[in-house]
């Protein structure tokens, strides 16, 4: 009777706890892609000594209340997106050697376009009327640099919001991003510089390159064309940056196909060169606006994966499971954890 009474209470102290674990953790398993489970162990005074399984979700969820749709966490998408504008709006003050030689030669090349500009667009301008394809394809492709571009973006969103693919997902906001902070600074230099689109330029001024008018001149002078929007706001592209913005997302998230980067760079600078043709900007435009686009892509990116560290997709080894057995006792009770 002894021996009958002590193998009852080992049973009900140790083996029938080992098997609720076991059932609970092998189903908990197999509901669940990645993530690690917090078990807990509660004795229960009423019934036999249960344990009470509670899942998580996975570690680094997208779609977890403190990530995109929050306002304090650091990883909500408005967040994030003032603190890339802070960011690119403060670089030139964190700029090291590598980082000014770069600058330096970008403004090499923006002054050399600037005095071929005129010629270059001497001839962009009659490839529309020497070749039937450009004068029809241009105006479309043109458009890529603006709603056609946030069609993509947002088509992309969409599709990969409805069969789950995260990373998608978080392209096309990260795009939506770049898209951003590159039209600030370009309306910014805009205003700044003030310069004349080739159009306006054989209209009112007649002068090569386009006349750069200045510092908000488009509000402060009084011409008989201070109300044409073309003639103060050539330098730099907005459609030329808003492409390569986009393109640098999509080419920097999607690196490892390698056709990925070729189409999206492609893309972009067909949109710069519908832009010559279309007689809407200069080649200096177009060349500062692609390195505007481009830098502003690169960074939101980067700060993504600063804050995402953990992300599943961006580091999917991280977030393999592992095969182990992990023993657990609580008081004079005890389990043992079995992931496979």
């Amino acid at each position: 009777m002894i021996v009958k009474n002590q193998i009852l209470i080992f049973v009900r102290k140790f083996i029938f706890p080992f098997i609720i674990i076991f059932i609970s953790e092998c189903a908990t398993y197999s509901q669940i892609n990645s993530g690690v489970d917090t078990i807990k162990i509660k004795p229960d005074s009423s019934k036999t000594e249960a344990a009470k399984i509670s899942v998580g979700k996975a570690h680094g969820s997208f779609y977890r209340t403190d990530s995109i749709f929050s306002f304090r966490s650091q990883q909500g998408y408005f967040p994030s997106l003032i603190h890339n504008i802070g960011v690119q709006a403060a670089a030139p003050f964190h700029f090291k050697a590598k980082q000014w030689i770069y600058t330096g030669i970008t403004a090499g090349i923006t002054t050399a376009l600037i005095f071929a500009d005129e010629d270059i667009d001497e001839w962009a301008r009659t490839q529309k009327q020497k070749h039937q394809w450009v004068n029809k394809s241009s105006p479309f492709i043109s458009e890529f640099g603006s709603n056609y571009g946030l069609y993509v973006v947002c088509v992309n969103g969409l599709l990969s919001a409805a069969f789950k693919n995260e990373k998608g997902v978080q392209t096309s906001l990260l795009a939506t991003q770049a898209f951003i902070t590159s039209g600030i600074w370009t309306q910014i230099i805009k205003q700044l510089t003030g310069r004349e689109r080739p159009k306006a330029s054989y209209i009112f001024s007649h002068k090569e390159g386009g006349k750069w008018h200045g510092v908000l001149a488009r509000y402060l002078e009084d011409s008989p064309d201070d109300n044409s929007k073309m003639s103060y706001d050539a330098f730099p592209s907005g459609h030329t940056a808003s492409a390569f913005s986009i393109a640098t997302v999509f080419a920097t998230q999607y690196s490892d196909i390698k056709t990925i980067p070729i189409i999206c760079y492609s893309a972009a600078t067909a949109v710069g060169i519908s832009r010559l043709t279309e007689h809407e900007h200069w080649a200096s435009d177009v060349f500062v606006g692609a390195i505007i686009g481009y830098l502003s892509g690169k960074q939101v990116v980067s700060n993504f994966r600063r804050t995402h560290q953990n992300s599943a997709y961006l580091y999917p080894s991280r977030h393999k499971k592992n095969r182990e057995i992990t023993f657990i006792q609580d008081g004079n009770q005890v389990g043992v954890s079995v992931i496979w």
